[in-house]
């Protein structure tokens, strides 16, 4: 048993190694500022057994949001022990606190017996986080930081068949780099936005593509229905897409999807480097930021799993001169 002292309020945190257990041992009633109560203590072991890192908070309502995470997870219904065991708490504590979402609304009781489910009102908080909610201002909060890190450029494209459009893009500080700008359209067959939104919106190219010419841009653009799908099968495989000098010679982009609440792709975010070609680990180094931005960002826009290929993981990229290596 170790003992830690917060010099703030004067009383010790004992950790028992062998049980991961936190007590909290009251030193007297003194602070270094002012008198301390047991009540004070009660509220503190209460508020640090939920993991809140502030003695701001109010545990009853942590206790409720924790009750709420706990019945969405059901994904239906859940009966109070349910609930109980899922968050580990007094059984009489969350009753009290079902009693009280049901008469705000947040839950709804299935009879005596029949547990609880969420309730309307969750539906219209739902609904005016969607409507306060806009991809293109996330984006701008999401990317800036991605973008001074890797120094390479960032753009938010949607899909207006048969083209993308860019709808929001980060600069990078290279001297050379790409020109673009808000309204840009091009084919979304020779873009890796375009394979990437074509790659998870639940349609095959080959349906796409039936009555639809793949014009070339550049001797690399994708020239045929089947490379395209093979591509797409890559993308979806994997989690994001690439294209190398085929929109543009002299630039390589990698692109991942966006999702909104309902899971649905709404963007994609792509990287665009200045150059003919990327090297293995470079391209897979962009992939790891790029899924991590995307999931970034679906997650602003109230996705719950944005992320249908794994995150990659691996070490952190260094920044030079010329961006990430």
């Amino acid at each position: 048993m170790s003992k830690i002292l917060d010099r703030r309020s004067a009383y010790c945190v004992c950790y028992d190694t062998k049980s991961n257990e936190h007590a909290l041992g009251v030193l007297g009633t003194c602070r270094l500022s002012g008198l301390r109560t047991d009540k004070d203590a009660r509220e503190e072991a209460q508020t640090e057994k939920l993991d809140i890192p502030t003695a701001s908070t109010a545990p009853a309502v942590v206790t409720a949001v924790r009750v709420l995470d706990a019945l969405a997870a059901f994904h239906g219904s859940a009966t109070l022990d349910q609930l109980t065991r899922a968050i580990d708490e007094p059984r009489s504590s969350v009753h009290r606190i079902l009693n009280t979402l049901v008469e705000s609304e947040l839950v709804q009781r299935l009879g005596q017996r029949g547990g609880y489910r969420m309730g309307p009102k969750v539906m219209s908080w739902g609904s005016a986080f969607l409507r306060a909610v806009n991809v293109i201002d996330e984006f701008k909060v999401v990317a800036p930081p991605i973008v001074a890190r890797i120094n390479e450029t960032m753009q938010l494209a949607v899909l207006d068949w048969p083209d993308v459009v860019f709808v929001a893009y980060v600069d990078s500080q290279r001297p050379v780099r790409l020109v673009t700008e808000v309204g840009r359209r091009l084919p979304a067959h020779a873009t890796a936005v375009g394979k990437a939104l074509l790659a998870f919106s639940g349609v095959s190219a080959v349906e796409r593509y039936r009555n639809q010419e793949l014009r070339r841009l550049t001797p690399r653009t994708v020239g045929s229905v089947e490379e395209l799908e093979r591509q797409l099968v890559k993308a979806r495989r994997r989690g994001w897409a690439e294209a190398s000098e085929e929109s543009s010679e002299n630039l390589s982009c990698l692109a991942a999807p966006v999702r909104g609440h309902d899971g649905v792709v709404v963007a994609a975010m792509t990287i665009c480097v200045p150059e003919p070609s990327l090297r293995l680990s470079y391209r897979q180094a962009l992939g790891r930021e790029l899924l991590n931005a995307c999931r970034a960002l679906s997650h602003q826009i109230g996705a719950d799993e944005p992320c249908e290929a794994g995150v990659f993981r691996g070490p952190a990229m260094t920044r030079t001169a010329g961006g990430l290596r």
